[in-house]
């Protein structure tokens, strides 16, 4: 019966546990107003959009001609044009990047390390 009742404690201790920790995030990205240099920072003709901290975020973002990676390293999944399979590219901290030709169509994911 000690026994039973020990083992009873433990497995109530772990539940609790359990409840009082919230749940960590999978995607702890926000989007920021682009007021410092350190966001990263995307750009297409409606203006600017700035995310900070890490983790992963699904976006949908349109016609993006430049980037600037601020104090973060990037990863970026993206359809270069209309029809064209979705490829990823990562870009190193503080790198501006003009996009040549055509924008990108879509961005649809966003990593920042």
């Amino acid at each position: 019966m000690k026994r039973f009742i020990t083992r009873l404690a433990v497995i109530v201790a772990a539940g609790s546990i359990a409840v009082v920790l919230p749940a960590s995030s999978a995607s702890a990205i926000n989007r920021v107003s682009c007021t410092e240099t350190g966001y990263l920072t995307v750009h297409n003709a409606g203006g600017s959009l700035c995310f900070a901290n890490a983790g992963v975020e699904s976006v949908a973002i349109y016609g993006v001609d430049r980037i600037w990676t601020g104090n973060n390293k990037v990863t970026l999944e993206y359809v270069p044009r209309l029809g064209a399979p979705a490829t990823s590219e990562t870009v190193e901290k503080w790198s501006f990047g003009k996009v040549t030709g055509e924008p990108i169509h879509k961005i649809t994911k966003i990593r920042i390390w």
